[in-house]
């Protein structure tokens, strides 16, 4: 009989070869994209057997449809919760008629998480999700770019090949003449200054150490572990074309933990923002030394998404706000829900889809 059912790794060959066909692999071959799902999907440490990703099959076991299912594990005022972080869905062209995404959708959203989440969406899955009893995100689907070398950013933008478009469109808000951009955007060419205090390198063991701290402060926050952090930054590492990770804490002049940033830069490219951490409630510091790091290592662009603890940059010399990609998130819980959008909530790209969503670009 035809209907949905938990993906296994004997599936994820037709997998890679349903996503080649509806989204297409690019330059990877279907054999590499089987490889990522299982890591990403089925190896993650934190694979939950009870919210597993998702397969549609037809009678005869063709399978026509597949959604991703990551869990997350997050602290909500102290009691441990999980999202689910939806990802990959496709569907085969045929099979829409019958809503066969919708149903994978569905019976994704009807597990035993406590947030389902997808943060890289499109207006059709807005659309769905709506439908379904979700919601937009609003903040969390508003991007801001730091351009810090005017020359190359419209070059830069248009490399980093973003898939829903929106690089090209800010790509083409800053193109043309240097000088014609610099005049539009007052200061946007500016050397960001050297900021009080220093960086270091952020280790694993740091990290954990002050996302521990910083649970004194924050309500909704990520619960990691070791094997949870080695497995995602050996993932950042895996696949190159996305860029090389860059983790540094900060202090401040005193030698005081002031907060971490986390981003990965191609080579001249566009430094995509994946964490900013502060235990503090100062965050101005750190996006200083955020953004004095990316000149350091080349960047022509810094590029993250409106979270709580950035809504500052907004205000900053040489700033663009553009739409982004949708994030989206259905939840019967209401105090999760209403601490997304608060300064008392951390919730990053590096807790999203991000992590899980460049089987394009293997």
């Amino acid at each position: 009989m035809s209907g949905i059912r938990a993906l296994e790794r004997r599936d994820l060959d037709a997998v890679a070869g349903l996503f080649d066909q509806v989204m297409g692999t690019g330059s990877s071959s279907t054999t590499e994209v089987a490889r990522y799902f299982g890591r990403i999907l089925l190896d993650d440490p934190w694979a939950d057997p009870d919210i597993p990703s998702l397969v549609h099959e037809t009678g005869d076991g063709e399978i026509v449809g597949f959604i991703g299912a990551s869990t997350r594990r997050v602290r909500v005022d102290g009691r441990a919760a999980r999202v689910a972080v939806s990802s990959n869905l496709v569907v085969r062209p045929d099979q829409r008629p019958r809503g066969v995404g919708a149903l994978l959708l569905r019976k994704l959203m009807g597990g035993p998480q406590d947030l389902t989440l997808a943060d890289r969406s499109n207006d059709d899955s807005l659309r769905m999700w709506r439908e379904l009893g979700g919601q937009e995100l609003v903040h969390a689907s508003v991007g801001w770019y730091r351009v810090l070398r005017p020359g190359r950013a419209a070059g830069a933008l248009m490399d980093s090949r973003e898939r829903e478009g929106l690089l090209r469109r800010a790509a083409r808000a800053v193109g043309g003449p240097v000088d014609a951009l610099a005049g539009r955007v007052p200061r946007l060419a500016t050397e960001p200054p050297e900021p009080a205090g220093s960086r270091e390198p952020l280790t694993l063991s740091e990290l954990l150490e002050q996302m521990s701290s910083i649970g004194r402060r924050m309500r909704l926050y990520p619960d990691y572990d070791a094997a949870f952090l080695k497995w995602a930054f050996d993932e950042v590492d895996a696949v190159p074309r996305v860029g090389r990770p860059v983790a540094r804490l900060v202090r401040g002049a005193s030698g005081r933990v002031l907060g971490w940033f986390v981003y990965v830069l191609p080579p001249g490219g566009v430094a995509q923002v994946l964490q900013v951490g502060v235990p503090g409630n100062d965050p101005d510091p750190v996006i200083d030394h955020l953004f004095r790091s990316a000149w350091d290592e080349g960047a022509a662009v810094v590029h993250g998404r409106l979270e709580p603890v950035l809504s500052g940059v907004l205000s900053r010399p040489g700033v663009i706000v553009r739409r982004s990609a949708r994030a989206l998130v259905a939840s019967q819980d209401s105090t999760a829900l209403s601490l997304l959008g608060s300064t008392r909530s951390l919730l990053s790209h590096l807790d999203g889809e991000w992590l899980v969503s460049h089987a394009r670009r293997l």
